[in-house]
């Protein structure tokens, strides 16, 4: 259940294209939402996505070289 993947190359080349995208969309948008509890959540929400994205990206076949377990 809380088994750790330890990125490898590709692994690692594909969550930094990923977060880079995201942080690129991210950014345009951001500056569109006035200051308060929305944006927040709104931020608060994109980290978690972009957590379980990375966690999904860690765990395919091919990106990593070790898998942790607990």
């Amino acid at each position: 259940m809380f088994d750790t993947h330890k990125l490898n190359d590709a692994g690692f080349s594909n969550v930094k294209a990923f977060k880079g995208k995201l942080s690129e969309a991210i950014g345009e948008v951001i500056s569109l939402l006035p200051e308060g509890r929305d944006k927040s959540i709104f931020i608060t929400k994109v980290e978690e996505a972009v957590f379980f994205g990375t966690r999904a990206i860690a765990a395919k076949e091919g990106n990593f070289t070790e898998i942790v377990k607990y």
